[in-house]
């Protein structure tokens, strides 16, 4: 079972369907000294792929049945980081659900510089922006993370305090309760 299995070296772990570069992050492993397992579409697989390159294609019908829960749930927990390739669009949210993933597994996040989310990884201190079509940049971010590692199991447990603290239900809970209370004041 390859949720059972124990990594041989450590791997950073990329998922995603909408907005992604796989390119150049494939382009930054090729002389990485751990694996990255990307789970993507099939037409974003780039066409030639270093041998620490685990590519599992995506299903088309939501939900996903590429890798199944449990295992990428085990994977999550695994990995030494999470990898956000996203195609660099300013106007552009994708990624979101992804990062949550990793906060909730209080993994660090590696996220392209882009758009419009409302959370930032480096300014949060639970991970970094990676430049747009930078694979350098992409490679010395993922070798910062395998040289100190205890460094980054911190900036991971920050994601995972915040997301414990903004986007539990108890805080949904409190914000949709006082968005009503201000719709019916506002309509009395």
């Amino acid at each position: 079972n390859a949720a059972e299995e124990t990594p041989a070296k450590p791997f950073f772990l990329a998922s995603g369907k909408t907005g992604r570069d796989y390119v150049t992050l494939v382009k930054a492993a090729y002389t990485l000294q751990a694996d990255i397992r990307i789970i993507g579409p099939i037409e974003q697989r780039p066409s030639v792929l270093p041998k620490n390159i685990k590519w599992i294609n995506t299903s088309t019908d939501p939900p996903d049945k590429a890798v199944n829960y449990n295992t990428l749930r085990k994977w999550y927990a695994q990995c030494v980081g999470v990898c956000i390739p996203l195609s660099g669009d300013a106007d552009d949210t994708c990624g979101y659900t992804n990062m949550l993933e990793a906060m909730a597994m209080a993994k660090p996040v590696l996220m392209t510089r882009s758009g419009s989310l409302h959370i930032n990884p480096e300014q949060r201190g639970y991970g970094k922006l990676v430049n747009p079509k930078d694979s350098r940049d992409w490679q010395s971010s993922m070798i910062k993370i395998l040289n100190n590692r205890q460094h980054y199991i911190k900036k991971g447990k920050e994601g995972r305090k915040i997301a414990e603290n903004e986007f539990s239900i108890e805080n949904f809970n409190i914000r949709l309760i006082n968005f009503l209370e201000s719709l019916i004041k506002t309509h009395i």
